[in-house]
């Protein structure tokens, strides 16, 4: 399990806030009992019975996808089979909104504007996300349902090469985005879709678009025939989830081969040299054709304090229908808790069944005892 997490404010907030409880629980069972960050992945690694690496990371904005990186790497070190990898930001109390100021980075209309003339801030959201990964010849020999592949992955820091410590780098961002095409064997021109960090700042995104360009330009010249856009315009800036949440849009644009529009559009921020450059905003739904190759797409993740992340990915194999099943019956499993929710849950199977008699027993059952 590799996983990070945003500030426990219901930690801070509603546990520590409280004198009594403190006094008669004791500090050290409320914070190692599961309510602070260091407890995170140990958590998923008790209730589900995981025995491999468990550990906790905090890169700020760009953890979940860092905790993508190392998962990957785990894989290929032969130090677990099979890995969990992601993040969760939840903000106390949900729905309360934010009061604009001025000079913050915060959107003065609550609105993310990424990559657009109006960008001005960011809108935070809350959310979590989880990708299990597998090495593929192991997906593949166990006939796993496969959304996509991670092709290649880096991860790395800006170092003092930028304007100050909470500035971005365009130097460490492109290194960041050239090892991983590398490490993924991918030349740039076959990628035909980025989804960007584009947290919709007036500064950050022309910086983004900069990096990326400085990127690809290592080895191609052409100009627009990538396609960007930021998931931060549908849902937020998920804070340690934005990275996850961003691989996660990314493999279904795959699997559903259309690349979904970046929301609230209109004209080019005049800071971004989208002429010049091998992108275009993707502000409409639009098919994804192939062009010379599978459908490749780049997933971009920078966190404050300059730890960047970028992740490669490829359309899953084509995968052929499976025989028909020679059985003249199924052995249909279901698990429950109890006798009494084991009832309920066939009797909703069937009636499942009954309203979908188009659904093939044999891959109802296959399902239900392999996943």
């Amino acid at each position: 399990v590799f996983a990070g997490c945003g500030m426990g404010s219901y930690f801070y907030f509603n546990l520590c806030s409280n004198p009594a409880l403190v006094e008669s629980t004791g500090m050290f069972l409320l914070r190692h009992t599961g309510n602070d960050k260091d407890f995170l992945s140990t958590r998923v690694s008790h209730v589900f019975d995981l025995k491999g690496p468990s550990l906790g990371l905090q890169t700020a904005c760009s953890t979940s996808l860092v905790a993508t990186h190392y998962a990957i790497q785990a894989l290929l070190n032969g130090e677990c089979d099979m890995a969990l990898a992601g993040g969760v930001t939840i903000d106390l109390p949900q729905g309360r909104g934010y009061i604009y100021k001025e000079g913050e980075v915060l959107s003065p209309d609550g609105v993310c504007h990424a990559f657009d003339h109006r960008a001005q801030g960011t809108v935070f959201g809350s959310g979590a996300g989880t990708v299990l990964l597998r090495r593929m010849d192991d997906a593949l020999a166990d006939g796993d349902h496969i959304w996509g592949v991670i092709k290649g992955s880096a991860v790395n820091n800006d170092g003092a090469a930028k304007a100050g410590y909470l500035a971005p780098s365009v130097e460490g961002q492109a290194d960041c985005i050239a090892t991983a095409l590398a490490v993924a064997g991918t030349p740039a021109e076959t990628v035909d879709y980025i989804e960007c960090h584009g947290t919709g700042t007036y500064l950050g995104d022309p910086i983004e678009v900069a990096a990326l360009t400085e990127a690809f330009r290592r080895t191609t010249d052409s100009k627009g025939f990538a396609r960007i856009g930021s998931v931060k315009t549908n849902i937020g800036h998920l804070d340690t989830a934005a990275g996850v949440a961003s691989l996660i849009k990314t493999t279904l644009a795959l699997h559903h081969k259309q690349m979904p529009p970046s929301l609230n559009f209109e004209v080019p921020n005049p800071a971004i040299d989208f002429e010049g450059s091998p992108f275009r905003v993707n502000d409409r739904l639009a098919d994804w054709p192939r062009r010379n190759g599978p459908r490749r797409a780049g997933v971009n993740s920078l966190g404050v304090g300059g730890t960047n992340a970028h992740v490669v990915v490829q359309e899953a194999p084509a995968v052929g229908a499976s025989d028909a099943s020679d059985w003249p019956f199924q052995l249909i499993t279901l698990s429950a808790r109890s006798q009494s929710a084991l009832g309920e849950a066939s009797s909703r199977l069937a009636a499942h069944l009954r309203a979908h008699p188009e659904q093939n027993l044999a891959d109802v059952a296959w399902t239900l005892k392999h996943g």
